[in-house]
């Protein structure tokens, strides 16, 4: 759960939930990632018409479920997604009037400020300009980021994408129309597919609150595959069925392709150690073998001949007397170069000490 610092909570200076949001002029609420709703102000009370004390601790959308304009969906939805606080102007026909509303989150908190607009503004500009007007504030604000919005109805098994979101990043002409939910699986990856449909299933046979988010492959209109993550909240019907859901698709493609390439690099980086490391252990067994066969003809050639000539003059010395002596210091002088050879050979074989 997201914490302020305890500086803002004790001067109460508008931090969401404080004394100071009953004062103010506007209506005011906060929600959590799931929209339960956390905080309901007066002004809020008095604009809406719904009581604190019957919201609070419900679901936003479920409370307003057939009433709220769609647009207030998609722009509530992208607060939550990005930093920058996102300013809009719609007119409600249930509530007869324009609204002026401000959406920023903080942690996992989302805070609406809002004023009921009608009067004022109705009397700055004719109906043609109020409605260029707003839609040219809701066109910057779904062209802040790259999130494609939608809303998808599990009944009729249709999506709404929304202000031509797909349009600008996958190249579909489709603005503000319904599509069926089969021509979105149709263009989903064969091999994300069967993960997806899946685990679309499982949250719609759920019965708990949940948010959807999951990453896959989408097919732009070009063919080629974007990597995509989606993003929503399931809304459900009074009977706690998922009845639909309502979210964001961003194009994570570069993100993606960044990663693979990193973790690519780092794979050639290892093989390239791997195989500097089989060149060092080759290199090392051949000098090896080489000492080895340097040491098998030094034993071979050398010391067995040097043994052979001290064991002729043992067999001499046992065989004339008069020249014994003779014949065994000459013997002790062989076996004494044998020593030495020895001695030389260890050395060549133990790694010298610093």
């Amino acid at each position: 759960m997201y914490r302020t610092p305890s500086n803002i909570q004790k001067r109460g200076d508008g931090y969401p939930g404080s004394p100071i949001a009953e004062i103010i002029t506007n209506g005011f609420f906060t929600v959590d990632r799931q929209w339960t709703v956390k905080h309901w102000n007066k002004e809020a009370e008095t604009l809406l018409g719904v009581k604190e004390t019957d919201i609070v601790g419900k679901n936003l959308w479920e409370e307003f479920v057939s009433i709220i304009p769609l647009k207030f969906y998609a722009v509530y939805h992208k607060a939550f997604l990005q930093d920058m606080p996102v300013h809009f102007e719609e007119y409600w026909d249930e509530m007869g009037a324009w609204f002026d509303v401000i959406a920023y989150h903080l942690g996992d908190t989302l805070s609406i400020s809002f004023k009921n607009n009608n009067q004022t503004f109705r009397k700055e500009c004719p109906p043609e300009q109020q409605l260029r007007k707003l839609n040219e504030l809701y066109r910057y604000v779904t062209e802040v980021t790259n999130d494609c919005l939608w809303e998808w109805d599990f009944v009729t098994k249709k999506i709404f994408w929304i202000d031509g979101g797909h349009k600008r990043v996958f190249g579909y002409p489709i603005v503000n129309a319904l599509i069926p939910q089969v021509f979105w699986e149709n263009r989903v990856h064969p091999d994300d597919k069967a993960r997806l449909l899946t685990r679309l299933q499982e949250v719609i046979t759920s019965e708990v609150g949940v948010d959807w988010e999951v990453e896959y492959r989408f097919k732009r209109a070009d063919g080629q595959y974007a990597y995509v993550h989606d993003r929503a909240h399931i809304i459900y019907d009074g009977g706690g069925r998922a009845s639909r859901m309502i979210g964001a698709t961003q194009d994570i493609t570069a993100r993606k392709l960044s990663e693979m390439q990193l973790l690519e690099g780092e794979r050639a980086l290892a093989h390239e150690k791997l195989t500097r490391q089989k060149e060092i252990n080759d290199a090392v067994l051949a000098a090896q073998e080489k000492e080895r066969v340097a040491l098998g003809k030094e034993l071979h050639e050398n010391l067995n001949q040097i043994l052979g000539a001290a064991k002729l003059y043992v067999e001499l010395a046992k065989a004339a007397e008069e020249h014994k002596e003779m014949y065994l210091e000459t013997s002790s002088a062989y076996l004494v170069m044998v020593m030495e050879a020895i001695r030389g050979i260890y050395k060549t074989l133990t790694t010298p000490r610093g």
